[in-house]
């Protein structure tokens, strides 16, 4: 008879980095636009829509938008303009591997950027990508051999079951306030998306999220006053995703992508409402759970044999993690008074950073534009989706604001195990001698019924009837009846 051998293709992680990306723009002011007297604020959303991998190269596609709010020479007015990057970055990974799939997820460092002239500026965009690479690694393992004892572990792991890039479009009016004068300009927006709803059916997946925006523009009045408009949109969008089903546990990222804010005419033909246009970038890795028997050893009781064994990954005591932080934190900003908290946006950086970004008006009545970093305390994850799903926050004096968050994440924890599996037994046949019919044996504790059965030439059943054994370890020291084949 041929031994019975099972091939397990399970994709396992083959590369793990964060690869960090510096990026040198030249951005030039468009003819209609005022020259800049002072940069306010100048914002970076990096995000990824796709990756490929060919040749040994994992190359990671993705956008760099730019927002540029200033002070106008011609007006002395806050004006705005954005522009749009595309970037790519190429990763080695060594290895003969098919079939690869990457999670990437962006986390921004930092940017910083120097006014050349009136109408250009120089940017410098920091930020890095963490970086999971998996791919099929068949392993050949024997599940039986006639008259050998194949010793099966039964394990759990979690399994990728698949990944995705998705965009989902969005394109909606906000009203500004009714007491407000008409739009001048868009000066600023702050964004920020998270998920509601995640469900699973046989190959594809429903995605819900909320998009909330908060806008700064000026009226069309002799001088210029600036006011606030707030837009929420929800966002549905359904992914293909072969092979996934809906026992499934699926973490998704959902970021803000393009966008496009201008100002739009009512039905009156005033400038009283506000424009939407853009998209939200969706990264889905989807896990499963799997129970498996491994063949991790054998022995013959009559003959010798010979062992070859295999490596393999799995990704072992997998949990499915859901859970909220409600906490609050204080910032402190040196040397400046303030007195007014125009609109404030809060967000998680790098993936441990609560960065506050505001603008506001100080002693002097000048609008200015604020941020600070403050690390915080959040689980680590084998992957893991977190947002921000609301705050508030206290003037608290006149250079310190209080802020109240609430943090939602989704995640799976696991751990990275290699298991040597049996990939060939070769049984000779030179007969081994003959062993004894039965033998007292000293047992230690923790010490495992197969050890002592492959010892002695026996089996597990027979070493459990004789001494009345149900588990296969053993809790204490004890003295064992050892029989023979």
């Amino acid at each position: 008879m041929e031994n019975n051998i099972r091939e397990i293709k399970e994709k396992c992680n083959i590369f793990s980095k964060c690869v960090d990306v510096d990026l040198d723009f030249q951005e030039n002011l468009m003819a209609y636009n005022d020259d800049m007297l002072k940069i306010v604020r100048c914002c970076i959303n990096n995000f990824v829509v796709n990756t490929d991998y060919s040749n040994g190269t994992l190359t990671v596609y993705g956008k760099s938008k730019i927002y540029l709010t200033y002070v106008s020479e011609t007006t002395s007015c806050l004006t705005t303009a954005d522009f749009e990057e595309d970037f790519q970055k190429a990763i080695t990974i060594e290895g003969n591997y098919e079939d690869v799939v990457a999670e990437v997820f962006v986390m921004n460092k930092y940017s910083n950027f120097r006014v050349i002239n009136q109408r250009r500026i120089d940017i410098h965009n920091a930020f890095a990508l963490n970086i999971r690479a998996c791919a099929c690694q068949p392993v050949q393992m024997i599940e039986s051999v006639p008259d050998v004892l194949v010793r099966r572990d039964s394990v759990k792991y979690f399994s990728l079951a698949g990944t995705a890039y998705a965009r989902a479009e969005f394109e909606e009016d906000a009203a500004i306030p009714a007491d407000s004068e008409v739009v001048k300009r868009i000066i600023n927006t702050f964004s920020n998306v998270h998920t509601d709803e995640v469900k699973i059916i046989k190959n594809k997946m429903l995605v819900k999220a909320t998009a909330e925006f908060s806008l700064l523009y000026t009226t069309d009045t002799d001088n210029e006053i600036i006011r606030k408009c707030e837009k929420t949109v929800s966002i549905s969008k359904i992914i293909d995703i072969i092979g996934i089903d809906e026992d499934d546990h699926a973490v998704v990222n959902v970021n803000a992508g393009n966008m496009y804010v201008k100002p739009k005419a009512d039905k009156n033909n005033e400038l009283r409402m506000i424009e939407l246009l853009g998209d939200v970038n969706i990264s889905v890795s989807v896990f499963r759970e799997i129970s498996a028997e491994l063949s991790t050893d054998s022995y013959a009781t009559d003959n010798e044999i010979t062992n070859t064994f295999s490596k393999l990954n799995l990704n072992t005591n997998g949990v499915l993690v859901s859970d909220i932080i409600n906490e609050k934190c204080t910032f402190d900003f040196d040397n400046i008074n303030i007195t007014e908290v125009i609109d404030l946006s809060l967000n998680i950086t790098d993936g441990k950073n609560l960065e506050l970004a505001a603008f506001i008006r100080n002693e002097k009545s000048e609008v200015i534009f604020i941020s600070q970093k403050k690390e915080i305390s959040i689980p680590s994850f084998s992957a893991s989706a977190v947002y921000i799903k609301s705050f508030d926050y206290v003037i608290n004096s006149s250079n310190q604001i209080n802020v109240r968050y609430l943090i939602e994440y989704t995640a799976v924890k696991f751990e990275e195990k290699a298991f040597h599996v049996l990939s060939d037994i070769k049984v000779s046949d030179k007969p081994m001698p003959d062993s004894p019919a039965l033998v007292v044996y000293f047992a230690k504790e923790k010490e495992a019924l197969w050890d002592i059965a492959k010892k002695f030439r026996t089996s597990v059943e027979l070493i459990k009837s004789e001494n009345e054994l149900r588990e296969d370890v053993l809790d204490a020291r004890r003295i064992l009846l050892i029989p023979g084949m």
